[in-house]
């Protein structure tokens, strides 16, 4: 297995509907994780923007299938607007090993209480 950081697989934008876009995505995408895999990367973490609601389920099912087809490896979706937050996901990901099949959307960040936009960056 590959000693350096994660493969990343960088989703581009996919079709609005969420049958469309897992169409597009297994036909485009999930060939490209397991090419990652196969190249030897142990961590393959695929980053795709946020989507509605209705993607949640075959964004969890693709991460499901790709990670029990190669259980040597540590398969996770991560989706995010935010790309430090998607960098430091990416990055607890690639040091993770008990981590896998997992689709992990991330909080998106916003206005607090008090006016300031958190950006997490104090903890």
């Amino acid at each position: 297995m590959s000693e350096g950081g994660p493969a990343i697989v960088k989703v581009d934008t996919l079709p609005e509907a969420a049958l469309d876009a897992a169409a597009a995505f297994h036909s485009q995408w999930s060939q490209k994780v397991r090419e990652a895999a196969a190249q030897g990367s142990e961590y393959v973490v695929v980053t795709m923007d946020p989507a509605p609601f209705d993607h949640a389920d075959w964004r969890r099912a693709a991460a499901r299938d790709l990670a029990r087809a190669h259980p040597d490896h540590c398969i996770n979706l991560v989706a995010g607007s935010d790309a430090g937050a998607v960098a430091r996901m990416v990055e607890f990901l690639g040091r993770a090993p008990a981590i896998t099949g997992q689709y992990l959307p991330l909080a998106e960040t916003g206005i607090c209480d008090d006016g300031n936009v958190d950006d997490d960056t104090e903890g």
